[in-house]
């Protein structure tokens, strides 16, 4: 087995990943329409050839509230569909690992770390992938 972190694909075969701190990347997904959003045990936001995974509790702050969302209940995410039509104005990542998008219309997404389970990913363009690692390190995997 590889050193972490790495992917096995479907067909048995692995990807070596990266680890880098979340200081040193520099996202480069806005400004972009959001495409569509899609809701299973995940939110998915899609932002053209890019989709954004939060798989963990985050915030949602809209009109000046702030709803604490988690995915896991999904009857609870009604205000994260009032978000389409929209355009993503900023992307970034703080040094702790929290994920952050600003829209036109003034909502934003908080996702912060998780201590046991990976809190969300960035899928695309292409076969690029983000994911922010499990802990309080400040730590990404990337595959470019």
């Amino acid at each position: 087995m590889p050193d972490p972190p790495y992917i096995r694909r479907w067909d048995g075969s692995t990807a070596q990943g990266t680890e880098v701190r979340a200081d040193e990347l520099a996202l480069s997904l806005a400004p972009c329409e959001l495409s569509f959003i899609k809701i299973d045990h995940q939110v998915r936001l899609q932002f053209l050839g890019v989709e954004v995974v939060i798989e963990s509790p985050f915030v949602l702050t809209a009109g000046g509230i702030d709803h604490q969302l988690d995915p896991g209940e999904r009857g609870n995410l009604g205000p994260l569909l009032r978000l389409y039509p929209d355009h993503l104005c900023t992307a970034s990542v703080d040094p702790d690992c929290t994920l952050r998008l600003s829209f036109d219309r003034g909502a934003t997404i908080a996702v912060p770390p998780d201590p046991d389970y990976e809190p969300w990913q960035i899928v695309g363009p292409g076969s690029a992938l983000v994911v922010c690692m499990p802990g309080e390190s400040g730590q990404l995997a990337i595959w470019s």
